[in-house]
């Protein structure tokens, strides 16, 4: 019951974000998110809820430049085997870049860039097709990365990324919602690289 308020605020959320989209594009982005820009390694673990199992996860992450306000931020997850190791048929890999621009009126907000290009139209994302919608907000050392879908039965899925600057990096917690349920909750430490 803890997270049964979590259906009714995505919802009400898709409905802020269509809005922040539409009005994206125009605000200044604070300096505060270059401190975010390079390069961090690392593991982490993971509980998935079905079956409580463990998982080990090696991470890679990269914040970098998009156009003049905004930030790319890539990353890569390769989940290791139930032994812990990297060479098992049931290893996988996840690799994800996505590009956010800042919200018009909302300092440190910031929305996923609206796919297209010189010959396409620009479309966004509707989470009503089931696709997810993403933004993110910084807070002091904190980058939180929201994306959120519906599915087709009208349930929600809301998955959290939390980026915290260390001394030494960045920790980064991540957790998966299913309607009231916590699916996937994993943690872990990154090192800069560069």
């Amino acid at each position: 019951m803890k997270f049964l308020h979590v259906t009714r605020t995505l919802r009400a959320a898709s409905v802020f974000l269509a809005a922040g989209i539409i009005l994206a594009g125009g605000a200044h982005a604070d300096e505060t998110i270059e401190k975010f820009f390079g390069n961090y390694v690392g593991l982490g673990n993971a509980t998935i809820a079905e079956g409580d199992r463990r998982e080990v996860r090696d991470l890679d992450v990269t914040v970098e430049r998009f156009k003049n306000e905004g930030f790319t931020l890539k990353w890569i997850t390769v989940i290791r085997d139930e032994n812990g190791g990297r060479t098992g048929a049931d290893v996988k890999r996840r690799e994800v870049e996505e590009n956010f621009i800042p919200v018009e009126d909302k300092e440190n907000v910031f929305v996923l860039s609206p796919k297209g290009g010189l010959f396409q139209k620009s479309e966004l994302p509707n989470p009503l097709r089931g696709e997810a919608v993403r933004w993110a907000s910084i807070d002091g050392n904190a980058m939180v990365v929201y994306s959120m879908a519906i599915s087709a039965s009208g349930g929600a899925e809301l998955q959290v990324y939390r980026r915290s600057l260390t001394d030494k990096g960045m920790a980064i917690s991540f957790m998966r919602l299913q309607d009231e349920d916590v699916k996937v909750r994993m943690s872990g430490d990154l090192v800069r690289t560069k």
